[in-house]
């Protein structure tokens, strides 16, 4: 009776810890709302869904659920977050596994996400915890928080959410406001031009501007470029799958070519991800390879920015994607050019936009071209107003691509020209700041 007391003393004081940091969790956390609504609708579609969606928001801008219900007659969720690294994918494949039976799950692998030096598993806890915050407990979840950082630090922070908020510890107007918010909410998300409609869909009508074709990312893809972390949990995910006899399909979402003919060798990243497929026998898709008379996704109209696509484009895409889902790999091949670099030499020549990255000081820029060679660019810089500088050449027409901006803000317009064809000039202009 004596040990009989003593566990269930302990059972009781676990218990009232465990009340008092979800009252505590309740009063400070605020609410990261995309992921709040998302694991609300998931776990209210709990035994429904058969095809999941798994990435960052490559999937939940470019994927209309509700489109594929209609074209493969089953239900369909986009399980995606902001910014969801590769760890968050194994983590949400093991919880949507655990309320549902999956027919087939589509594993996106937006290469920023997955790529550099760093450990982005562990380096970036906050694109982590978002998710955990809204699970339920399982041994599933813990698990998931134990795999976020190295850091013991970071421990207490994503094991006891509140405590992050511990500036606001007397801010009562913060804790009204936050008491309130949570009280009144709906479970709908909108902005001014987005809004959220279940499923895990993000609907946008805004098209991006031709002003707005600039990358600011500095990268260069080296061989096997995929992060050692992001590798190891993107193998875990796949040999679940397979343990439990689910089909995985691995792919990556168009992007505007600005992007990745703005990454040094893209197309080692492509080859990585076809091998580790190949390894494992599963198609893998990167529709940023496809060809133009089979999917004329390069317009601005059916993009958001030069990383998304709007909802025009998420229809466009959806369906192209469920025809290439649908068929076999041999089937397919027709559809897609071996590699990204072969692809921009079949286009014709083009200006996708500037790729730009600011260090100290300075502003360093890049043309992004579909040409390596016979290419010539006038650069001119056109200073904002407020600046108080006059617009200036960088250069005449020339083969060079690379320059340095000495304004904070502005206009960039580059004139380009085939050196075989110096009479047809074409000009791109887009802002910096």
């Amino acid at each position: 009776m004596k040990w009989f007391r003593k566990i269930t003393g302990i059972v009781v004081r676990i218990l009232i810890f465990c009340v008092i940091v979800d009252g505590l969790n309740y009063v400070y956390v605020t609410d990261s709302q995309w992921e709040r609504i998302l694991w609300h609708n998931f776990y209210k579609a709990e035994g429904k869904i058969d095809n999941l969606y798994l990435g960052s928001s490559h999937v939940y801008y470019d994927i209309d659920p509700f489109l594929l219900d209609k074209l493969n007659g089953q239900y369909n969720f986009n399980m995606s977050t902001p910014g969801q690294l590769m760890n968050g994918t194994y983590y949400l494949l093991r919880e949507a596994d655990r309320y549902n039976e999956l027919s087939h799950v589509y594993i996106e692998l937006y290469y920023l996400r997955n790529t550099g030096d760093s450990d982005w598993v562990t380096q970036e806890p906050w694109f982590n915890w978002q998710n955990t915050d809204y699970m339920e407990w399982s041994f599933n979840k813990l698990s998931y928080m134990l795999s976020i950082t190295n850091d013991i630090e970071n421990y207490i922070d994503i094991l006891i959410p509140f405590s992050r908020y511990r500036e606001h510890l007397g801010d009562y107007e913060f804790i009204k406001s936050n008491i309130e918010t949570k009280m009144t909410s709906d479970y709908k998300y909108s902005d001014e031009y987005e809004k959220y409609l279940d499923k895990g869909f993000r609907y946008t009508e805004y098209v991006c501007r031709a002003e707005d074709r600039r990358f600011r990312k500095k990268q260069s893809l080296g061989d096997n470029p995929m992060a050692q972390s992001s590798e190891q949990y993107l193998r875990k995910a796949i040999e679940y799958c397979q343990e439990k006899d689910i089909p995985v399909t691995l792919f990556i979402s168009p992007m505007y070519n600005l992007q990745p003919a703005s990454v040094g060798n893209y197309d080692n990243y492509v080859k990585q991800m076809k091998n580790i497929a190949s390894e494992y026998g599963l198609d893998f898709y990167d529709f940023n390879l496809v060809k133009e008379e089979y999917f004329p996704i390069q317009n601005l109209k059916y993009f958001k920015d030069v990383d998304h696509l709007n909802s025009k484009g998420a229809a466009m895409f959806t369906e192209f994607f469920h025809n290439v889902a649908s068929g076999s790999a041999e089937q397919n091949q027709k559809y897609f050019y071996d590699s990204y670099v072969q692809k921009l030499m079949r286009e014709e020549p083009e200006v996708y936009g500037i790729h730009y990255w600011k260090e100290d000081a300075q502003i360093f820029m890049n043309v992004v071209s579909n040409r390596d060679c016979g290419m010539e660019y006038r650069i001119t810089i056109t200073p904002d107003e407020n600046l108080n500088q006059e617009p200036y050449l960088v250069q005449d027409f020339c083969d060079n691509k690379s320059f340095i901006v000495e304004a904070e803000s502005g206009t960039c317009t580059v004139e380009y020209r085939m050196e075989n064809d110096p009479d047809r000039v074409l000009l791109v202009e887009v802002e910096f700041k």
